[in-house]
Parts: structure tokens; C-alpha cells; sequence
């Protein structure tokens, strides 16, 4: 995702990517969009995201975009990003007369049309190839966005700019210039030595020769002799070839490790601190499920995993297992690494039922975290519970992909329909039965859809009185083949976590009632 800030008069010194670190503050998501809705930005490349759909509070978000010049969107399908600017009635009801933004859509390979590698929660990277070949004139991300990079750096070249260093400068070594392939990129971001990398101990042995992939994260230097597009993926491509495209499902000890399967970040290991799993004095905990043990003949730790430790280290040195520590053992508490510690603490959503934090019953000011992002024009937007007495809390579906798969018919035919999920409390209260349809509203919209009624939610006693709650998927939008429905985050607050900056999507206040079946 990239933005361009500005009033647009001296475009040379107006583009800036969001994702790299400012001086001033964080530029994440809410920044971003509370600039754009300030009226701070001039134009946005959204690359392959949906935000409108993703991001808290559709109102602001549809209301930043719609005070842009102009908006580039990436992506093999349309979104409901790049379409904001349509009336599609009550789905998204805009005037398009009023919205001056132009959109240019740039379509894109998706995952299935191209070579490349994907990474999962488990930390594994595991390559992809291509299956079949896109539609029409759709091109690969990378062909997309190095086109651009040409051209900027053309008229760079052509007619000068402030500090054009970096764009004039940037290597670009490709084969096709125009079209980089996704094992140059891969290879690119593993690493790869610039000049002869020798060991720390030994000046006179050559680790890695001049041009060689580096074989992890160990062999980086930091006196400009390796290359790394990221440190924690250093490996992944070696001079033994893609390691990511391996497909050995060999488990030699029978515990599910399998570690000739594509590649894990960092060094392949599949169990970050697994020294953990031994005593003081290296023996496994559990003989029959050894991830690592110290090997006093040979002098390392070896077994069923790759040492998340210094390999040679012997139990007798007292090296500690957590060593992102430098005290070496895990941590009760978070010491510098929370905004709102060293301890966790207990606060309520910045929307909640409750008058007060229960654990602080006498502390007004510790109801909610005073460490929460709320951006000044957005304390407003909070809803009473006198209001919107019911908790919502969002979530996705086995059946769907986050908003990608509205695009799919089987998907859609499926989970045909958006629905909300009621407990069966809180519908005797409100005379809702399944399939009747409800409006949810929060204190910054509404959505109608069908109501579930489910054994699932249950009312929580809280305070001497019930608290019913509301859960509503995430799946349906006015683009794609699945039926029209509303954006979810139409109802979420724009508020974002103290420490992660994560938006309040599992937790917010709502009201609920029924309204007449349509046809």
C-alpha cells in the first residue's frame, strides 16, 4: 500500500509509502485514512486490499476516499474499494455526482495465475505455481508496479526533482526490467552475498562466495557485503536451490515434523524456543517427543528440529532459551514492550455495557484503556449503551475468504446470504425467529440481514443483569456473484488497540430489531 501526500504542486517530493517508519508518528491504517479524511492526501495506491471492507467505520473510510484526486487499485477483482464511488442503493448509498475521485483499476494476476510463495501463520513458506493464465489484459503485480517504478524514474531522469537519489540509484537488475520474475524476487528477498562473507573467527574461510545465496540469516553482515529484502525470510532460496518447493512429508520421528516440507522463517526452524523443551541439563522433558537435545559426544544441540540456540552452546554455559531476551528466560511481564504495562491489565472496550471496568469498579478513568488510538474526531462516534445495549462482535466463516470469495460462485452458493447470529435469549426478548430479517445498528450505521437464532451465543450475568450478544460475519458486500449485502464494518468503531493498533472489531455496542421479511 502506498500514498501520495500533498497538495500535489510539486509532485517530485509527494510520493511516500505507508508502510516504512516516520519520524513523527505511526503511519498505519488509522493514520492513513484519519489523513485522508482530513483532506492530507492527494491520491492512494491500494494494492491488492479491500479497505473499505477491512478497515473500522465504512462512513470515514468511504468519506476519505471521496476527498482524494485520485486512487490507483490493484487488484484482480473488482472491490468495493474500487467501486465506492457507485450508488448500489442501500448496500452503499452514495451519490456519485458528488465524488470527484478518480479511480483507475489495474487488473492483476491472482494467486492461482502466477508462480510465487505464500506464507502462513505457522511461519512456513511454501512456493505455488502457476495453474493457469489470467484473463484479457491482467498482468502480474510485480509487471504493474515495475512499470510504474519505470516510468517515475524516467521522468526523474528527464526533468529532475527533490532528492531523486533514491529513485535514480535503486538497482534494478532484472532480466526483463519491465517484468521481474517471482524467483528473481524470491531469490532477491532470501539474500545473497556482494563480496566474499568470511567467518567472524577466521577471516581466511569464505562462508559464502561473491554472488552466492546466502544460506540464512547468520551469514548477514551489516558493512553492505550481503543483500536482504528480509532478514527473517534469509535462506529461504539458497545455493541449494528453492527450499520453499520442497515437498517431503518425511517424519522421521513420528511427531509431525516434517522439515524437508517448504521452509519455515527464521533458519527453517518449526519450533521457536525449542531449547524450552529440555532441563538445565539438555535432556528432552519428553524423551518421546524430542524436538532438541544436547549431544555431549559431538558437542551440539541436534534432534528433530533445528536449534532455536546457539548450537554449540553446552547446558554447562547456562545460555538461557528465550534468547530474543537478553536475561535468556521468558517473561511474567512485558517490561518496555507495551504501551499500556509492564503488566496486562483489564479494560472494556471503548464501547461497552458496563459503567465501569469491574476491576476497577472505582476508578471512572480505568473503565477503558487510556492507551487506546481514538483519533480527535472520532470520540462521537461512540455509541451509549442506553442506545445500543447489545455487544456485536464480528468473525469469518469456514465457508468464506475474507472478501474474496463473494467472487466465488460455489462459496456463494454455500453461504448463500448475509445473516447475523442471535442467541436464543436475546430473541425470545425481541420476538426474532430464524430467518426473519433484523436491522443492526450501531451509533455509525446499520445493516439489515437475516437473523440465525443459536444455542452458540449465550447471555453473560454481568453486573446483576444480562448481557446478549450479537455475531455478525464479516463475507458480503455489494461486489461479486454472492447476493448484495452490507459491510460489516459499517458498524465497527474507528478506535485502534494501545499496543498492536488493531481496530475494535470484537466488541462494539448495537441495537437489534426486527423488522419486516423481504421478499
Amino acid at each position: 500500500m502506498k500514498a501520495w501526500y500533498g497538495d500535489g504542486a510539486t509532485a517530485e517530493n509527494n510520493w511516500a509509502y505507508d508502510w516504512l517508519p516516520k519520524l513523527d508518528k505511526t503511519h498505519d491504517i488509522l493514520q492513513v485514512f484519519d489523513d485522508m479524511h482530513a483532506g492530507k492526501m492527494t491520491g492512494y495506491i491500494c494494492q491488492g486490499f479491500n479497505p473499505l471492507a477491512s478497515a473500522p467505520c465504512k462512513v470515514k473510510v468511504a468519506g476519505a476516499l471521496a476527498k482524494l484526486k485520485f486512487m490507483v487499485v490493484i487488484d484482480p477483482l473488482a472491490t468495493d474499494t474500487s467501486e465506492f464511488w457507485q450508488d448500489h442503493g442501500e448496500y452503499n448509498d452514495v451519490d456519485p455526482t458528488q465524488i470527484a475521485t478518480e479511480v483507475f483499476r489495474l487488473p492483476s494476476t491472482c494467486f492461482a495465475e502466477e508462480d510465487g510463495s505464500l506464507v502462513s501463520s505457522s511461519r512456513v513458506l511454501q512456493w505455488h505455481w502457476k495453474a493457469a493464465s489470467p484473463p484479457a489484459e491482467a498482468r502480474a503485480d510485480q509487471e504493474i508496479i515495475a512499470g510504474i517504478f519505470l516510468k517515475l524514474r524516467e521522468l526523474y531522469a528527464k526533468d529532475g526533482g527533490a532528492f531523486p537519489d533514491p529513485i535514480l540509484n535503486l538497482t534494478w537488475r532484472y532480466k526483463q526490467p519491465h517484468s521481474p520474475s517471482p524467483d528473481e524476487l524470491a531469490r532477491e528477498f532470501s539474500g545473497r552475498a556482494l563480496a566474499d562473507v568470511t567467518d567472524p573467527k577466521d577471516a581466511t574461510k569464505v562462508l559464502v562466495k561473491k554472488g552466492e545465496q546466502l544460506n540464512g540469516f547468520a551469514e548477514l553482515r551489516a558493512d553492505g557485503s550481503t543483500a536482504c529484502g528480509c532478514w527473517i525470510f534469509a535462506g529461504a532460496w539458497s545455493e541449494k536451490g528453492n527450499l520453499m518447493a520442497r515437498r517431503d512429508n518425511a517424519d522421521p520421528y513420528g511427531i509431525g515434523q516434517t522439515l524437508d516440507w517448504a521452509w519455515a522463517w527464521p533458519a527453517n526452524r518449526r519450533v521457536l524456543y525449542n531449547r524450552a523443551s529440555c532441563d538445565p541439563a539438555g535432556k528432552p522433558f519428553d524423551p518421546d517427543r524430542m524436538l532438541v537435545a544436547w549431544d555431549g559426544l559431538n558437542g551440539r544441540w541436534s534432534g528433530s528440529d533445528i536449534p532455536d540456540f546457539k548450537a554449540d552452546s553446552p547446558p554447562a554455559d547456562g545460555m538461557g532459551p528465550f534468547i530474543m531476551n537478553p536475561e535468556g528466560v521468558a517473561r511474567f511481564f512485558a517490561v518496555d514492550k507495551m504501551a499500556d504495562g509492564p503488566f496486562p491489565e483489564h479494560y472494556e472496550p471503548m464501547e461497552s455495557p458496563l459503567a465501569n471496568n469491574p476491576m476497577h469498579p472505582d476508578n471512572p478513568l480505568a473503565r477503558a484503556n487510556p492507551a487506546a488510538r481514538v483519533f480527535k474526531g472520532d470520540w462521537d462516534s461512540f455509541g451509549k449503551p442506553d442506545q445500543f445495549p447489545y455487544v456485536a462482535t464480528t468473525y469469518r466463516l469456514t465457508e468464506h475468504f475474507h472478501y474474496w470469495t463473494k467472487h466465488c460462485r460455489s462459496n456463494a452458493v454455500v453461504q448463500p446470504e448475509q445473516f447475523v447470529e442471535i442467541g436464543e435469549a436475546l430473541a425470545a426478548e425481541q420476538g426474532i425467529r430464524s430467518g426473519d430479517h433484523v436491522r443492526v445498528r450501531s451509533n455509525r450505521g446499520h445493516i439489515v440481514a437475516v437473523a440465525v437464532v443459536t444455542k452458540r451465543l449465550m447471555s453473560l450475568d454481568v453486573e446483576g443483569r444480562k448481557v446478549h450478544t450479537v455475531g455478525i460475519p464479516i463475507h458480503w458486500g455489494f461486489t461479486g456473484v454472492a447476493r448484495n449485502g452490507y459491510l460489516t464494518n459499517t458498524l465497527t468503531p474507528f478506535v485502534g488497540d494501545a499496543n498492536t493498533q488493531t481496530p475494535e472489531f470484537k466488541a462494539f455496542l448495537v441495537n437489534v430489531e426486527k423488522i419486516q421479511t423481504r421478499v
